[in-house]
């Protein structure tokens, strides 16, 4: 088993009307990093999507309430070293609206 850094891009695709709330947040996707412990990069990738997909539904509740799909992709993905796995989890989202934006990983 090894330390990985897995950088997530998540895409949203809204279910709802957008005439549903005006002040509701729509973005159209996010950023975010995981830190996972794995046997390889497939199983990194993996475990990296469980946990920022059941983040993401606890804080939003979009998934569980039928409002948004999503699409998770590794953007980035290796090794790193185990003294990261002891640090607190960063479970913060970088979300953008409109196109995909390059710079939201920074």
């Amino acid at each position: 088993m090894r330390c990985f850094y897995v950088l997530v891009h998540g895409t949203l695709e809204w279910e709802c009307d957008p005439e549903f709330d005006d002040d509701f947040f729509r973005p159209s996707g996010f950023h975010c990093h995981r830190f996972v412990l794995a046997k390889g990069f497939e199983d990194a990738a993996e475990k990296a999507f469980r946990r920022v997909r059941k983040n993401l539904e606890k804080q939003t509740g979009w998934l569980g309430q039928g409002l948004a799909k999503l699409t998770l992709e590794a953007e980035e993905l290796s090794p790193a070293p185990m003294r990261k796995l002891l640090r607190r989890a960063d479970r913060r989202h970088s979300f953008y609206e409109g196109e995909r934006s390059l710079s939201a990983a920074d």
